[in-house]
């Protein structure tokens, strides 16, 4: 065996250097038994303007909106959006 060999490698996997609040929010998440969207699903909802929408929910699903975004400390509107994402994403599998 010579010293060649205990040259280091280069990384076998890329690594994506995230900020702490990045750890953080995800470590949160995942205590709380959700995941996080890959950034990519996230900025394509971003890159539009935003349009000003009016509805009404009851008052057990506004509890649970209030509750959701307590615990990932995500805007309640942020919050449909991302939902609304997912269900795309749902009904694309299904078809």
């Amino acid at each position: 065996m010579s010293l060649s060999s205990l040259k280091k490698s280069a990384p076998s996997a890329e690594v994506k250097a995230i900020t702490v609040d990045e750890f953080i929010q995800g470590a949160d998440f995942y205590a709380h038994g959700l995941t996080l969207l890959p950034k990519q699903a996230v900025c394509k909802a971003d890159d539009e303007p935003l349009k000003r929408a009016t509805f009404t929910l009851g008052k057990v699903a506004i509890g649970k909106l209030n509750a959701l975004s307590a615990q990932t400390g995500i805007a309640k509107s942020r919050l449909i959006r991302l939902w609304l994402d997912s269900q795309d994403m749902v009904a694309t599998a299904k078809h």
